[in-house]
């Protein structure tokens, strides 16, 4: 497949080769021999471990809280008790046998065991700029070029050949691991009763005719759009003229199917239930059925089995979203393009995280799925995505290269489309509910509509500066943005809490991530000096708190990426116990151990080019902020999420608060760097030094440390 790709796909064949050679002419990625393979994620040392987990723990305990949970760690590591010990021989065991040690315990912790619906909790948003057309022809064919994009560059994915990401410091060009892309249009998140399963639908290496779809969903429904047709993959063209069709379908009946799409918003447990009762066998009802009567039932479940089977093994959906009911036209309850204007960032968010608040959209999704790219008729456009498979690096990396590619094919010209009568007619897929489940419709949709109800979303744009400033003054920005995170959450609730930000393990084979807790000893004491009103503490000192805050979180950033991260371990040690039906250690059952999994910050740097594009979550915890950031170079956008349902998290009033933390850091660091101007510009040069008196040398350093303490103060 791959050694025909320059005679079926020319432009992706120019485009992909062009990023290689990129590659093998850059110094730093030679040095890297990709054909060794990567190493495996290795198991950190077990005391080092344990004093990050105290250090991460004492600016967030009270003294007896910490003094309890430091016993039991000494307990654990004590060699007399030997529980941490025999624990951590157990897991180099495992290490040894495994690909990697702790990813199939981190996915079942993170997502798979996770009872909460996808919809703001766990499916993040990424919302991408809002487009613009002109009539329902434009729109359809912009999803016909965005479908046809993504086939082309998934001919990649099946074989396996995209260009191998690099890593851009530490350890410069060394290569990651590339696994996430190969699961985002080959997995799929299957609810169960004691926890979901990550279904992985295909082989990565696929036959290249083998009959593939995508679904379409329209008005609360669901069609079948087979992009292989004939052995045959279908162009530009023949996809718009389908989409066209399925849009008349359901134009002249809207109504024709239930919502069900909406179940998959559920509570996982629920869901489940729901989709056992979906395709459950009901001919054990009665015990002599006719045989007329039992044929139907047996054709009405296998049409639920049957929808549900082309859903989960669909490649991707597209969801083409209706628009506010103010956009369209009085008469026919057609799209009004001309009235259609720019959305706020806070509603583009909502409705790709969750469908809305008016709920218009609602059913109009299937959160199980990895890949939903969704775009309305007033131009919008993102993708909500089913964040198991990947982390928000590969799906950004995997847009960027999309849009790119798709802006270099729109130069090509595309041959005719095929007569209508040529293409077959799309599949709408259709349900048999019973009574119980159509009162599960009822049920989601109000359960749905309440969440949206206690979802508080604020995006801040703040653009006084942006990575530059930081990098200025020698900071790393993600490290500056981390205290500025710490320290707006102190100033306003008077502490510090559990963090979580990840940190990328992709230089390991099947790595994920670890967590960078910035909620460090260094982090309290810099915040706590902030705040100070007794005038003793000098910006100098401010500053020089700050840039050690800043490195304390850099080096758990550099120990995380290199494998010698502490959440992981922490996980897999406690995973062993259990899987080993050994007594749980103590150090487990300490409340110290959840609170440092409360993550009341759940922080996230979702670096994209792409202007006007964020990514956005919602918090993890009921009293807590999700907060993810994009550092561009003259400005910062921040989406802030928390729970109207907390009387003591509001989104606003930490944007707020974290405005006026970027302005207070913004001029301690260039009322600091005056200072030392000044000191510097009145500094005699040593030639002078030599010539004046030791009275002139006194009288000039009386000066200074006036001014010095003038501005100071």
């Amino acid at each position: 497949m791959v050694e025909n790709l320059s005679s079926q796909l020319p432009t992706l064949d120019k485009y992909i080769g062009r990023i290689k050679r990129q590659q093998t002419e850059d110094k730093d990625c030679l040095k890297w021999d990709i054909e060794k393979g990567l190493p495996h994620l290795p198991v950190p040392d077990l005391d080092a471990t344990l004093t990050k987990y105290l250090r991460c723990l004492e600016p967030i305990q009270s003294a007896d809280e910490f003094d309890r949970t430091k016993n039991l760690v000494d307990q654990f590591r004590s060699t007399k008790e030997n529980i941490g010990h025999r624990l951590q021989d157990m897991l180099i065991e495992h290490a040894t046998k495994s690909e990697n040690y702790a990813v199939d315990w981190w996915l079942e912790d993170m997502y798979l065991a996770n009872p909460l619906s996808l919809p703001i909790n766990s499916n993040p948003a990424f919302v991408l700029p809002q487009q613009h057309f002109t009539n329902t022809e434009d729109y359809l064919k912009f999803i016909a070029k965005l479908i046809s994009g993504i086939l082309d560059y998934k001919v990649l994915i099946d074989a396996r050949a995209l260009p191998i990401d690099r890593a851009t410091s530490r350890e410069k060009g060394q290569p990651f691991c590339m696994e996430q892309y190969y699961r985002l249009f080959s997995c799929y998140r299957m609810p169960d009763i004691n926890q979901d399963r990550l279904i992985q639908i295909r082989n990565s290496k696929v036959v290249h005719h083998q009959v593939e779809h995508v679904i379409v969903a329209y008005r609360n429904q669901f069609f079948v759009l087979n992009v292989v047709i004939n052995f045959t993959r279908l162009d530009e063209d023949d996809i718009y003229t389908l989409l066209k069709r399925i849009v008349q379908m359901a134009d002249d009946d809207p109504w024709t199917t239930d919502e069900v799409g909406i179940y998959t918003s559920l509570p996982r447990r629920k869901w489940a239930n729901i989709r056992a009762e979906l395709i459950k066998d009901n001919n054990s009802i009665l015990e002599f059925p006719k045989l007329d009567i039992l044929l139907n039932w047996f054709f009405l479940d296998a049409l639920n089995r049957d929808s549900l089977d082309l859903i989960e093994r669909c490649i991707f959906i597209v969801c083409l979203d209706q628009c506010d009911t103010n956009d369209l036209d009085e008469d026919d309850e057609t799209v009004d393009f001309n009235k259609t204007m720019k959305r706020n960032f806070v509603s583009l968010g909502e409705q790709i995280l969750h469908g809305g608040k008016n709920m218009l959209n609602a059913s109009n999704r299937w959160y199980d799925k990895t890949m939903q790219f969704i775009i309305g008729t007033d131009g919008l456009f993102g993708l909500n995505y089913e964040h198991s498979p990947a982390e928000a690096v590969a799906v950004i990396q995997l847009i960027e290269h999309l849009f790119k590619y798709m802006e270099e094919k729109s130069r090509e010209r595309f041959r005719r489309s095929k007569s209508l009568c040529e293409l077959p007619i799309p599949h709408r897929l259709k349900w048999n509910l019973n009574n119980l489940l159509r009162q599960n419709l009822s049920f989601a949709k109000e359960s749905l509509q309440d969440a949206i109800n206690e979802f508080d979303l604020y995006v801040l744009k703040f653009t006084d500066y942006g990575k530059e400033f930081p990098k200025e003054h020698n900071m790393s920005p993600d490290a500056f943005i981390q205290m500025c995170l710490q320290f707006t959450y102190f100033k306003m609730y008077n502490k510090l809490v559990s963090t979580y930000e990840s940190a990328s393990t992709r230089r390991f084979h099947f790595g994920r991530v670890d967590n960078i807790r910035a909620n460090t000893p260094e982090a309290l004491t810099w915040a706590q000096a902030m705040v100070d009103e007794t005038g003793d503490i000098s910006a100098a000192e401010k500053l020089r708190l700050f840039r050690q805050a800043m490195q304390a979180q850099t080096d758990l950033m550099i120990q995380n990426i290199l494998g010698d991260g502490m959440d992981c371990h922490m996980l897999a040690l406690k995973q062993v116990a259990r899987d080993n039906n050994l007594p749980m250690p103590d150090l487990f059952l300490d409340p110290g151990y959840a609170l440092s999994n409360h993550f009341s910050l759940s922080t996230s740097q979702v670096t994209t080019n792409i202007n006007d594009s964020f990514i956005c979550y919602g918090a993890v915890v009921p009293d807590g902020y999700g907060c993810s950031y994009n550092v561009r170079s003259d400005y910062i956008l921040f989406c802030i999420s928390s729970f109207k349902n907390c009387s003591t998290t509001n989104s606003r009033e930490f944007a707020d608060s974290l405005t006026d933390t970027l302005y207070e850091l913004r001029d301690l660091c260039t009322l600091v760097q005056r200072q030392q101007q000044t000191i510097a510009l009145r500094r005699p040069s040593y030639a002078a030094r030599q010539s004046i008196s030791s009275a002139s040398i006194e009288l000039n350093e009386y000066i200074n440390n006036n001014n010095n303490s003038n501005n100071e103060n």
